[in-house]
């Protein structure tokens, strides 16, 4: 059964406006990590959080399915219990005095009791490579560092569902690979992932399935090297390096049976 499920999803801003989403059917299993490309992949992410229609105003049609729980229906506290959402800018999300109390401030609201809380305070902060930030100020850390932190804040609250709006959108390469090094880890681990990001050379390796949408709806959905081998051509979707690479040296000839998506799989055709 799918932990999330999407079935003829519209939504608009406003009410005479164009249709953001306009009819998504998409289904997630858990243990899957999915990358979502295109337009309105944020408002897509909104849906399937719940925050829309809780918190985000619009019209909102069809129907989200959190692990059978429709999220019209379910408040938006029972929902972050599976779902929980990173946004493009952890600073949104950081804004207590220590790294601990950022940790440990969905959990107060969820009323987790007092040694839980420390249990599950310790198991995210070494998730994500953060326990010797735990006494820092959240703005002595750099740009990884908060986003790693912003990641550990959501895994403390234990939902089996991580979705992440563009997480390295804003950070430097070193913060970029710390990220990705987490979520390598949690996709180890078990965690359903639902990712907006455009950097092919990082997620190519960790993706199941890759969603392009197109006028609010789905044009594309399958595992990475068909998703790229359908996608060579558009201008929204960058290809990874060593495929780009491979197409330019025409060591990808047999790209109906073929198409390296590594540097482990392409390196010893274009040497």
């Amino acid at each position: 059964m799918p932990i999330i499920s999407a079935r003829e999803v519209r939504f608009r801003y406003e009410p005479d406006g164009a249709w953001i989403l306009n009819g998504v059917d998409l289904d997630f299993e858990p243990g899957q990590f999915v990358v979502v490309f295109g337009e309105a992949k944020s408002t897509l992410l909104l849906c399937l959080a719940g925050a829309i229609p809780h918190v985000v105003d619009g019209e909102f049609e069809g129907e989200v399915l959190v692990d059978g729980r429709g999220t019209r229906e379910t408040p938006l506290p029972v929902l972050s219990q599976t779902v929980g959402m990173v946004l493009q800018d952890p600073e949104n999300q950081l804004f207590n005095l220590t790294v601990e109390a950022d940790v440990v401030f969905g959990m107060e609201n969820l009323g987790v009791p007092r040694d839980e809380m420390e249990q599950r305070l310790d198991e995210a902060l070494r998730l994500v490579r953060a326990e010797a930030f735990r006494d820092r100020p959240p703005t002595r850390l750099s740009g990884g560092q908060k986003q790693r932190v912003a990641i550990a804040a959501v895994l403390a609250m234990r939902p089996p569902v991580l979705l992440l709006d563009e997480p390295t959108r804003e950070l430097d390469p070193l913060g970029t690979e710390e990220v990705f090094g987490v979520l390598a880890s949690l996709k180890a681990r078990g965690n359903t992932i639902v990712l907006v990001e455009n950097d092919p050379d990082h997620v190519a390796p960790l993706a199941d399935r890759m969603v392009l949408l197109d006028e609010g709806r789905v044009l594309i959905d399958g595992p990475p090297r068909e998703f790229y081998r359908r996608t060579i051509d558009d201008p929204r979707v960058r290809l990874p390096q060593i495929t780009s690479l491979a197409l330019a040296r025409q060591s990808a000839s047999r790209a109906d049976d073929w198409l390296p998506l590594t540097v482990e799989e392409g390196a010893p055709h274009i040497a």
